[in-house]
């Protein structure tokens, strides 16, 4: 009799289980551009690619959601190996004059050579409002922030004297 509820048991165990895979934590929405920024280089300073990639999109919402464009896994991956390990501080934002949902965020980067020279390169850094998903990053330039590794030269302002 015993044998006869084990299979009853294990089905209904199964059944009422749920899905075993792993579900990703849910991102928390800026509610400022400045909010987007701070939560996207945390994502950068955490290598979490994953919440990277919720933080970052088009108006039409961020490319974990939307998976466009088809490489942003990989666009986010070559981000963090250009923003890891570089201090960062907000220094302005400014709406853009012909889009209130779209603003440009001011972040001033601490970097370093392989000589151990420090610099300061500041980078602009394209924030849009999505609505439903919040501030998101749209647009950056990576080669504001210099090349990893490479001299503190051009573009850049030494931070030592």
């Amino acid at each position: 009799m015993r044998l006869f509820l084990l299979p009853i048991l294990a089905f209904s165990l199964a059944a009422c289980g749920g899905s075993s895979a792993p579900r990703p934590a849910p991102s928390l929405a800026a509610a400022t551009p400045e909010g987007a920024v701070r939560l996207f280089f945390q994502a950068v300073a955490d290598s979490n690619v994953a919440e990277m990639s919720r933080l970052w999109g088009t108006a039409s919402g961020p490319a974990a959601v939307t998976g466009k464009p088809e490489d942003y896994r990989r666009r986010m991956e070559v981000t963090q190996l250009f923003l890891r390990n570089s201090p960062y501080r907000v220094t302005a934002a400014s709406p853009m004059q012909s889009d209130r949902d779209r603003q440009q965020v001011q972040v001033e980067l601490d970097r370093s050579d392989i000589d151990g020279r420090r610099c300061a390169r500041t980078m602009s850094v394209g924030v849009v409002n999505t609505g439903k998903h919040g501030w998101i990053i749209e647009a950056m330039d990576l080669t504001q922030a210099g090349t990893p590794g490479r001299s503190c030269t051009g573009g850049a302002t030494s931070t030592q004297g």
